[in-house]
């Protein structure tokens, strides 16, 4: 998750993600920002869930070696171009507004 998000922020212009919290500390702080928003902001979503926790510490990939050997399979796109269309996806709409 750490290279695809820190892909995603470098597309934006943002920094690198370098900083981490254990599982265990970022599920509370969703169990808290859950709380808080049922008491103080109830239809706002919050910025940190303990979903959200359980979601950034798994990793989510799959492979498509099976696809390719029996389908003769191939991405449209590579991970770098995914990224390239993103940066500019997201350039352009920067200059739009």
């Amino acid at each position: 998750m750490k290279e695809l998000i820190n892909a995603m922020l470098g597309a934006a212009g943002l920094p690198p993600c370098e900083k981490h919290i254990s599982v265990g500390l970022a599920k509370f702080a969703g169990a808290t920002l859950e709380m808080a928003h049922k008491v103080f902001a109830p239809s706002v979503e919050p910025r940190m869930t303990r979903f959200l926790a359980s979601q950034l510490a798994t990793d989510h990939y799959y492979s498509i070696e099976a696809a390719k050997q029996d389908l003769d399979y191939q991405p449209a796109l590579s991970f770098a171009e995914g990224i390239d269309r993103l940066k500019s996806h997201l350039e352009s709409k920067h200059s739009d507004d």
